[in-house]
């Protein structure tokens, strides 16, 4: 077809686009590719700043001819000798001069040639003229209606209808030409039916005139060549004068040119193909061709590519992102992205500002609305990324907080306890939600209310209180079993010496239960009971110290005393049953039973002779022993004789203890009723079977002693034969002589038998002879030693009583000392008597 242009349907090539491209072809095809050929012309990025003329008229009037001459375009023109049909559809062409007639055109011309009207290929099938008419139209700015002078009465109305009379001879001046057509037009825009509500509506109201006569291109060619620059100057930017003449907007009162802003469809130069498309869509359908609806499907055509587009470009800055934080949230890692805060708002703002830019110069409702649409994707997806973000933030500073707590915690302890808990919270609390807050503000976005991340610190500040309260309930638990520890040692000390108090007073009379007994044995749980009161009392003044410094609250102050009872007394019966196993109060017994058999009321060791009342003393020992069974056997006090108020002692269940303080708590008779054992049950030591049991035990024990006893006594005092005597004074009559005759030897025999009459009235006989026996065995050790160190160090003595010398000191090894193997063997055995000693 035309020559250097792309038609419908042919693959286009920069060379296709060089003079032009065929928008709509003769059978009412549109072309998909306006909008490359408006990328080659440097059009599509102008915007706003494009304009658009299109020139009606009838087949072989010189449409396309009137057009080359004025912009230099290259459009078919008709041969004189065929006299046919050249302009086939609708072609356009970008303007290609920058001024006529020494006057700068407007920039970014676009010209559309639509095919003449009232041709004979066509005939009677006027469907194609009309739709054409209509689609520019509805797409021009400028229209230019081709005529002859004498086509005065033969024209289609446009925003700006600027008509171009051709072969005007002068003969009618031009002004009366333009008063008749405009007069023919109202008729017209008269008789047509109008939308409700424009009944009155004036075709002045939507159209301005423009007129412009051209002499006959072949009779007076230079004369037309002449007026056509000047027509081609008049294609500029206009405004309005502001004069009016006979009620109408005339092309007089345009200053400048005829482009005037008013005319422009506010269609970017890149979206007027899809533009166009759809009011050929519409025309070729015989649809109601609402131009305004066209502008807002075009817009949102356009604002959906270029959201796209803008989208593409924030994926490439958010999708690793988003990647990382999925991937790390699947293995269970927290992940905080360095600067997100910054990266995600800058990538918002590069997506916003690209779209306002481009999509902005289209219809303003369809921008808004497709703006808000943008940034609810954009916001949305930022939204699930901060999100995890601050998701990330708060479990990260939530673990941060708890490890900072215990570390610090930990730190104290090693020192030795110098550690105020509550102000260690304190600081780290403030230090999370200090980063915590940082971060969040980064993420904060100016103007998007979901950033406002309020709620997300309230709730991280809350957990931190929450895990301080952990915290610090663990610390108080923490410090409830350092002095529960402290109060079980304390009273493992005082529980013990009390029941070692049990044989301290020796009355030995045998008193019964009822009777008089020692302060030692009948205050024994009341002394018990104080001791425990005053160390409890002690632990607890120690606990409220301590929890004070946790800035714990009254609430779980209450409840720690409470347990801190309640295991003291448990830790008090674990002490009791300890001291009366079977083992350890069978022990105490018989030391009691002892205290008092072996010793007298004055605290003095007996010596049993036959004639002492061993069996009395036993009898009454024994007796008065037995009666601390039955004292032993159940904690009662002596002033009331009946067991401490344990119930008002540990008081009741405080209301803020929760399932986990019970926990480890065991139940207590008479104060846990639900377990159903009473007070008695609780304060009984020794129940019935194991007292007898005892009893039994001990009587044997106590046999044993007495049997002893007995025998230590009779063995003293054995017979000797009288004939012993007989011959004792026979075989030492020479002895006995000696000793009398001589006055030293005989006063050192009475000092003797002086002496050991006092020592065996004294029962000091027995001590006498076993410091006897330890002085003479330790005077025998000492020489000994002397003896061993002598030898040792005096080569004379050794070789007089032939002793090898000392190899003791000498790290050599004798080849007689090793075996066969190389081996050392032991040293032979010496046969010494004294050896064994060394």
């Amino acid at each position: 077809m035309n020559n250097h242009f792309a038609a419908v349907g042919e693959k286009p090539t920069d060379g296709n686009y060089e003079h032009g491209v065929q928008v709509i072809d003769e059978d009412k095809e549109f072309n998909t590719n306006i909008t490359d050929y408006l990328r080659v012309t440097d059009v599509a990025e102008a915007g706003f700043n494009y304009h658009l003329i299109s020139v009606f008229g009838s087949q072989s009037t010189g449409k396309s001819t009137l057009l080359n001459n004025l912009f230099g375009t290259e459009f078919s023109v008709m041969s004189e000798t065929e006299r046919r049909q050249t302009t086939k559809g609708i072609w356009m062409s970008k303007n290609k001069r920058i001024e006529s007639a020494g006057k700068k055109m407007a920039d970014n011309i676009l010209v559309m040639d639509v095919e003449g009207t009232d041709g004979r290929e066509r005939g009677e099938d006027q469907d194609f003229e009309r739709k054409s008419a209509l689609f520019a139209l509805a797409t021009s700015e400028v229209l230019i209606v081709n005529i002859w002078e004498h086509q005065d009465k033969q024209s289609t109305p446009r925003s700006l209808l600027f008509f171009v009379i051709r072969d005007h001879l002068g003969n009618t001046p031009l002004a009366n030409l333009q008063t008749t057509l405009i007069q023919d037009l109202t008729k017209i825009w008269t008789s047509i039916s109008k939308p409700s509500g424009l009944e009155g509506a004036k075709i002045e109201d939507y159209f301005d005139f423009g007129f412009a006569a051209l002499p006959h291109k072949i009779l007076q060619a230079e004369k037309f060549v002449e007026e056509v620059r000047k027509l081609g100057a008049r294609f500029s930017p206009a405004n309005r004068s502001g004069s009016k003449e006979n009620g109408t907007h005339g092309e007089e009162e345009l200053q400048g040119g005829i482009f005037l802003p008013d005319y422009h469809r506010r269609i970017p130069a890149d979206g007027f193909s899809v533009y166009a498309e759809g009011i050929w869509d519409q025309i070729v359908h015989n649809k109601d061709l609402d131009l305004p609806t066209q502008q807002e499907l075009l817009a949102q055509f356009r604002c959906d590519e270029i959201a796209k587009e803008v989208i593409a470009a924030f994926d490439v800055i958010l999708a690793p992102l988003e990647e990382k934080q999925v991937e790390a949230s699947n293995l269970g890692k927290i992940l905080v992205l360095a600067n997100l805060g910054v990266t995600g708002s800058e990538a918002r703002q590069k997506c916003v500002n690209a779209f306002q830019t481009q999509a902005s110069r289209y219809h303003k409702k369809v921008y808004g609305e497709k703006r808000i649409e943008l940034e609810s994707k954009i916001d949305g997806r930022l939204k699930t990324l901060y999100q995890g973000q601050l998701a990330a933030s708060h479990k990260g500073g939530v673990a941060a907080f708890t490890d900072a707590v215990s570390s610090q915690v930990k730190a104290g302890q090693k020192a030795g306890g110098g550690y105020e808990f509550a102000e260690i919270v304190s600081s780290e609390k403030e230090k999370a939600l200090k980063v915590f807050k940082t971060e969040a503000q980064s993420l904060a976005i100016q103007g998007v209310p979901w950033t406002n991340f309020k709620p997300q610190y309230q709730l991280y500040e809350a957990d931190l209180d929450e895990v301080s309260g952990r915290l610090r309930k663990e610390e108080m638990r923490r410090l409830a079993t350092r002095v529960e520890r402290w109060v079980k040692s304390r009273l493992g000390d005082a529980i013990g010496v009390e029941f070692n108090k049990l044989g301290s007073g020796r009355g030995g009379s045998g008193a019964p239960e009822e009777g008089e007994k020692p302060d030692t044995e009948k205050d024994l749980w009341d002394r018990i009971w104080n001791v425990f009161t005053d160390i409890v009392n002690e632990a607890e003044s120690r606990f409220v110290d301590r929890a004070k410094s946790f800035d714990a609250s009254e609430e779980e102050v209450v409840v720690g005393l409470w347990r801190l009872r309640r295991k003291s007394w448990v830790g008090l019966r674990e002490k009791i049953e300890e001291e009366v196993m079977e083992g350890n109060i069978l022990l105490k017994l018989r030391e009691n039973f002892e205290d008092k058999f072996r010793y007298d009321e004055a605290g003095v060791p007996r010596i049993w002779r036959p004639t002492d009342d061993i069996e009395g003393v036993y009898t009454k020992a024994r007796e008065s022993t037995l009666t601390l069974i039955p004292l032993l056997s159940r904690f009662r006090l002596s002033s009331t004789y009946a067991p401490p108020d344990l119930v008002s002692f540990i008081g009741h269940q405080p209301a803020g203890v929760e399932a986990g303080d019970e926990e480890d708590l065991a139940p207590i008779g008479g104060v846990d009723e639900e377990e159903g054992k009473s007070l008695e049950e609780e304060m009984t030591v020794l129940s019935e079977s194991k007292r007898q049991d005892l009893v039994v035990r001990f009587k044997k024990t106590a046999d044993g002693v007495y049997v002893e006893a007995k025998r230590g006594a009779i063995g003293g005092v054995a017979q000797v034969p009288l004939y012993f005597y007989g011959i004792l004074l026979a075989l030492g009559w020479n002895e006995i002589w000696m000793v009398l005759r001589n006055p030293f030897l005989f006063i050192l025999l009475l000092l003797i038998a002086g002496g050991t009459y006092v020592a065996y009235t004294l029962n000091l006989l027995g001590p006498m002879m076993q410091m006897s026996n330890a002085a003479v065995n330790q005077g025998m050790d000492i020489a000994k030693h002397s003896l061993r160190e002598f030898i040792a160090n005096s080569d004379m003595a050794r070789q007089a009583l032939a002793v090898p010398a000392d190899q003791s000191r000498d790290d050599s090894i004798g080849m007689d000392t090793l075996d066969s193997r190389g081996k050392k063997t032991a040293a032979p055995a010496k046969k010494d008597d004294d050896d064994d000693d060394i």
